[in-house]
């Protein structure tokens, strides 16, 4: 009967075990590191479109308004009818009662607009007034404003509408 040799024992050398661990590692800290931009980009995206709907629904309250007013804003951002005619732009800061929890800063102004128009008013039947004289028709801008690490990001709305 043969005795075995030392020299052909099976298993693993500590050199092979290190480099196995170096390349799960660098696998796992790439998977973590995926991880960490999927979750930033999604809370980016909750950002963007909490401010998308603040703006939304701050055009929408002006343009229900019968005074053409934009809407006063408290710092839950809830809206309410502003009781005096603002002096443009107004400026708002509040934070959402729900959603993402980060503070806003919502801007208005109106002007008149100034582009791009027809060159001839009396064509956009949508700003002649029944006597047929044309309003120069206003431009309302609704821009929400944030800060997320470090980097502003902003949204704009902007509406066409005539003056009465």
């Amino acid at each position: 009967m043969k005795a075995k040799s030392m020299s052909s024992s099976s298993g693993f050398t500590l050199i092979e075990i290190l480099i196995a661990l170096v390349v799960v590692s660098i696998g796992v800290m790439a998977l973590g590191s995926f991880g960490i931009t999927t979750m930033s980009s999604g809370q980016t995206s909750r950002e963007r479109l909490t401010a998308v709907h603040l703006a939304e629904q701050v055009l929408e309250f002006w343009q229900q308004d019968a005074n053409d007013r934009v809407p006063s804003i408290a710092s839950d951002c809830a809206m309410t009818t502003m009781g005096s005619v603002p002096t443009y732009p107004t400026s708002n800061t509040c934070t959402p009662a729900t959603g993402v929890g980060i503070e806003y800063t919502i801007t208005t102004n109106k002007t008149t607009a100034t582009g791009p128009l027809a060159s001839n008013l009396s064509s956009m039947q949508n700003f002649i007034q029944p006597t047929g004289y044309a309003n120069v028709p206003q431009t309302k801008l609704v821009t929400v404003t944030w800060a997320r690490r470090g980097q502003t990001r902003s949204v704009y709305l902007t509406h066409l509408t005539k003056v009465y």
